[in-house]
């Protein structure tokens, strides 16, 4: 088996015609991922990319006749019809499900010609199409796509299961059916064989299946250890794959990693990017993973509606991410043969994706769609006949549904603020079976990374009310919010520039106020104020208090030198059963008036609750605050000008040359973070990337470069909408334009390699800060 890719130096044009298959026109010179259309970031028509395009690659191959050859693309948007040297090879409907062609009646000696027409519009005979839908699907050949040399008689395809330590091995043969090879069985880990065995391969018939004993580490969320099977006929490698040793059991008391407990808390991604789309190389969609597990603190993700790049499914393995991956759809149900497409993705997601120890459920339904007693009873026949051992799931969001998979998944959308935060599993299901919320939140209350703070904290407030209820319900498998970042949609959806501001992130990937709920849940020491402290950013200019998120014991609490206080995790109902709840920060007096006033105790602790009254509600305080407050106005021979000075002067600080917040975090009684919040006059701009070393693999590469408008305490100016120029010398390309504005303080953009190694040199410039730059070296 030899693999080559395909993916540099494509012909295309953006249009098609029947004798293009014959003589390509003059086009552009583009690599895949490609997306057939670069949009902007908002306010376009989604009709812009919904065309037939065509794209031509001459493969220039010494052959060999004893081989097979086959091409394999891995997605392509949305139907595509393949010729091969001008000889229509296949037709395939469905952009998310990889296809692939035995061209070995084709190939010739020497140059071979490669055409595919394109068609990214949204026909109503291929799912998610049909109705409307709420995100956009894009065009182009925008996952990769290779050359495989196989021998005459091949592996196509193998199942791996570990059960009860036997290795089961389903082989799926292609080829001429005519032989039998002794073929060696290696299984590798770290490079390293740790078991072979030999066994005969009966490439006479279309399937082979046998078992081995084997004694593997189990593959875990906190230690995700991959093999690798190799197999082998003499020398020559057959097919390889890697394969996890872990069990999955749902039960109405939760899901069971290994016999272990786990309650999953995630959210859902969409995999596309501003500009381009879908098509994004295999970095970025790896970087997705590790945002969702190293940033997010999450354990589980939905791949939301259909299946993800394999990219990304090979780094949640690694990582240790559990996955649900589902077939395309969103909400409508087409006729016959619209279902017979849906039924055979269910085939090409499962064929596909199997080995992958991170899917732990296939979403055999189209997301939010009605019953449909046989075509769901055949999608799940496809699945159970090709997998027995993993659980299904069909998401829904309406209750009592009819149900032929495992798992009742269900959109929950009951929650407005004030009311409980998801639905109790009963009332959902009406039926004894597992269950498990696959989304909440989203439309319910969409947020931008620009709004103001009070709507800012009250999307957190919501999403930690949701994983409150989640936590606190012993028969919900687990939670999966609505969603990771913004998405660009349809103009049915969004808030009318055709973006969803549903994520807890941008689509950026820049945290919003609430990833907070789930970041404060990784390993490494986490600490996020949900509040500038800009008396003039809230309402009445009362701060009336102010959520920290952290994973210490308990955050020290200054303004300016004074220590105001100790705050701990919150003990309020609301919050009991999160694993960190918020700490509350709503006393900013602290013993300043005893230290400061020459009043009794009795006095000062009445000057402080009156204070802290008034913070809290305005002058709306009890009748008993306000007779105790005049008594002690009359006590001291006070006016109420005077009065009016100690809420100047311990609430609203106003006059201070400067006010500096300090929040210090301690675990274990040792500072672990810290963060100072306050006005300065000076200000910056800073830039982070993902990558500062890139190597190009089977096509380019790309990464992610984070800029913020900051004061000199490091705080985001959350409102800023400074304009910044974008400039690259060397071997970097910028995706997208290269003049943008800042978005709630912060916006990003991506960089791509252009088959040139060196050093890349990116410039970052405004009107009114410096500029910066950042060295990036390319291999």
């Amino acid at each position: 088996m030899h693999k080559i890719p395909l993916n540099y130096n494509w012909n295309y044009c953006d249009s098609f015609k029947e004798e293009y298959v014959n003589k390509f026109p003059i086009g552009d010179l583009v690599n895949i991922p490609h997306t057939n259309k670069e949009l902007p970031f908002n306010n376009f028509s989604e009709k812009d990319f919904q065309f037939i395009s065509s794209y031509e690659k001459v493969i220039k191959i010494k052959i060999n006749k004893q081989k097979r050859y086959v091409l394999q693309f891995d997605g392509v948007m949305n139907y595509s019809e393949v010729y091969f040297n001008e000889v229509l090879v296949m037709s395939h409907k469905g952009g998310y499900t990889p296809f692939k062609i035995d061209v070995s009646e084709h190939i010739v000696e020497g140059d071979n010609k490669l055409f595919v027409k394109v068609d990214s519009t949204e026909r109503s005979d291929t799912p998610p199409y049909g109705f409307v839908i709420d995100y956009l699907t894009y065009g182009g050949i925008y996952r990769e796509v290779y050359l495989i040399e196989y021998e005459r008689e091949y592996i196509d395809q193998v199942f791996l299961d570990v059960i009860n330590d036997t290795l089961e091995l389903q082989l799926f043969l292609k080829g001429d059916f005519k032989i039998q090879k002794n073929c060696c069985f290696e299984i590798v880990k770290d490079d390293i064989v740790i078991d072979s065995f030999n066994n005969t391969v009966d490439f006479t018939k279309e399937k082979s299946v046998f078992t081995k004993k084997v004694s593997l580490e189990e593959w875990t969320l906190g230690n995700p250890v991959l093999y690798t099977l190799r197999i082998f006929n003499d020398d020559t490698l057959l097919y390889e794959s890697r394969f996890g040793n872990r069990s999955i059991e749902v039960t109405t008391e939760g899901l069971y990693l290994n016999k272990k407990h786990i309650k999953l808390v995630g959210l859902n991604r969409h995999q596309s990017y501003p500009y381009v789309g879908y098509a994004m190389p295999s970095n970025a969609q790896k970087k997705d993973a590790d945002i969702l597990k190293f940033e997010l603190g999450l354990n589980t993700v939905r791949s939301s509606h259909y299946p993800p790049s394999k990219h990304f499914l090979d780094r949640c393995d690694e990582i240790g991410l559990l996955v649900f991956n589902e077939i395309p759809g969103w909400q409508h149900i087409g006729d016959i043969p619209w279902q017979e497409v849906a039924i055979k993705n269910t085939h090409e997601m499962i064929y596909r994706d199997y080995n992958h120890p991170s899917i732990f459920i296939w979403g055999t339904r189209i997301n939010e769609s009605p019953d449909n007693d046989l075509f769901y009873q055949k999608t799940g026949e496809v699945a159970k006949s090709l997998d027995k051992y993993r659980p299904t799931g069909g998401v829904r969001n309406f209750t009592g549904s009819t149900m032929y998979e495992d798992v009742y998944t269900y959109n929950d959308f009951v929650h407005r603020g004030s009311n409980k935060g998801l639905e109790s599993r009963m009332k959902v299901t009406k039926k004894d079976v597992p269950y498990m919320v696959t989304e909440y939140l989203g439309h319910m209350y969409p947020t931008k990374k620009f709004d103001d703070e009070s709507h800012r904290v009250e999307h957190t407030k919501r999403h930690l009310n949701a994983q409150q209820y989640n936590h606190a319900s012993k028969d919900i498998i687990g939670a999966i919010g609505w969603c990771m970042f913004d998405y660009n949609t349809h103009k049915d959806f969004g808030s009318g520039d055709r973006i969803c501001y549903h994520g807890v992130m941008d689509m950026f990937r820049i945290p919003k106020y609430a990833a907070s709920v789930y970041a404060v849940n990784i390993e490494s020491p986490y600490l996020e104020v949900l509040s500038s402290l800009s008396i003039g950013e809230q309402e009445a200019s009362e701060i009336k208090e102010v959520y920290v998120m952290t994973n210490a014991d308990f955050v020290r609490f200054k303004i300016n030198k004074d220590v105001i206080g100790d705050f701990y995790p919150s003990s309020l109902d609301r919050y009991k059963d999160l694993p960190n709840p918020p700490v509350i920060i709503d006393d900013f007096i602290g013993n300043l008036i005893h230290e400061n006033e020459l009043y009794s105790k009795k006095d000062c602790d009445t000057l402080k609750e009156v204070l802290l009254s008034i913070m809290h509600h305005g002058m709306k305080i009890p009748l008993r605050l306000k007779i105790k407050m005049l008594l002690f106005l009359r006590k001291h021979k006070l006016s109420m000008d005077q009065a009016a000075k100690f809420y100047e002067k311990y609430v609203g600080k106003w006059g201070l040359e400067s006010i500096t917040y300090t929040f210090e975090a301690y675990k274990n009684n040792e500072i672990i973070a810290s963060k100072k919040l306050g006005a300065t006059d000076n200000h910056l701009l800073t830039a982070v990337i993902d990558d500062s070393v890139i190597t190009e693999t089977d096509t380019y590469q790309t990464t992610r470069v984070v800029v913020k408008h900051v004061n000199e305490l490091s705080n985001t100016m959350d409102y800023s909408s400074e304009i910044i120029k974008v400039s690259i010398a060397g071997p970097l390309e910028l995706i997208g334009p290269d003049t943008l504005p800042l978005l709630g303080g912060s916006t990003g953009f991506f960089v791509k390699t252009i088959q040139k190694t060196g050093i890349a040199t990116i410039n970052i410039s405004s009107i009114n800060l410096e500029l910066i730059s950042i060295k990036v070296e390319i291999k």
